[in-house]
């Protein structure tokens, strides 16, 4: 008997409470979210249309001329290395450890 009370309290306290998701936004509330929807609207198509106006400016940019290859000689005595002293090619790596 206690068993079927608590249930039946428990069904009702259940029943009796409105529910998160199926409560609705006030109607000044809705409207204020329709507007901020509306200016995050506005706002991303004023950025498509700056990447877009951005792109054509990159498409219409001449191509950079090669430059001359160059001999360049660096000093590396001293220098941590890998691999053999007197190697024909050397590839040095400049590099920022932060």
């Amino acid at each position: 008997m206690k068993r079927l009370i608590t249930v039946a309290a428990l069904a009702a306290l259940t029943l009796s409470t409105p529910h998160a998701a199926v409560a609705q936004p006030p109607g000044d509330e809705l409207k204020a979210l329709r507007k901020e929807l509306e200016a995050l609207k506005e706002g991303q198509t004023a950025i498509q249309k700056d990447l877009q106006e951005i792109k054509t400016l990159l498409r219409a940019r001449p191509a950079p001329a090669p430059g001359e290859p160059r001999d360049v000689m660096l000093e590396v005595e001293g220098a941590p290395f890998k691999g053999e002293r007197h190697a024909k090619v050397t590839l040095i790596d400049f590099s920022d450890y932060q």
